[in-house]
């Protein structure tokens, strides 16, 4: 009887690391599932949101039609500047992939994954020129799937930001 409980112990234990593994496969079968498709544009000044709580919006005051969670911050450095510390700052995000890019528009749609899951959430940046030397971006982070982030979106978002200030700080940009 014990040799048939540690057998299937094991085997439960095989199984359950496997589907871990097959999870954490980039590209593989739950990215299938939870596919992203090509993210629609963002018009940030037009934007209307959803009703769901799944998402975060940060916008220069007066910037965006939807209502936002928080104001974007002002830096004092040129636009190319912002975007290209901020780049740096994403990039060293895990499960990220960019989705879209309007150079014109200066817009960049990213798809991170959940961990475990692998559940997509889209980012939508705009980087804005304010003149004389100074600069801003307006952010909407969003889940595709689900209702509830647990927050999910809002960290990211502040997590992003508290790391591209000490990126500019440290004048590694």
């Amino acid at each position: 009887m014990k040799r048939r409980l540690d057998r299937l112990t094991t085997a439960v234990a095989v199984v359950f690391l496997a589907l871990v593994g097959v999870s954490m496969w980039e590209g593989g079968p739950l990215d299938w599932i939870f596919s992203v498709g090509k993210p629609a544009a963002v018009d940030f000044k037009t934007l209307e949101r959803t009703p769901s709580p799944n998402q975060f919006l940060m916008c220069p005051p007066g910037y965006c039609a939807a209502p936002m969670e928080r104001a974007s911050p002002v830096y004092d450095l040129p636009v190319a500047a912002l975007r290209a510390a901020w780049d740096k700052v994403v990039a060293a995000a895990p499960r990220i992939v960019v989705r879209g890019e309007d150079p014109q528009a200066q817009t960049i749609d990213y798809v991170q994954r959940s961990a475990l899951l692998r559940y997509p959430d889209l980012v939508s940046v705009q980087f804005i020129a304010l003149g004389t030397g100074q600069s801003t971006l307006a952010v909407y982070s969003r889940s595709i799937y689900g209702r509830s982030d647990f927050g999910v979106n809002e960290k990211r978002v502040t997590g992003w930001l508290a790391k591209l200030d000490a990126t500019l700080k440290s004048g590694k940009s």
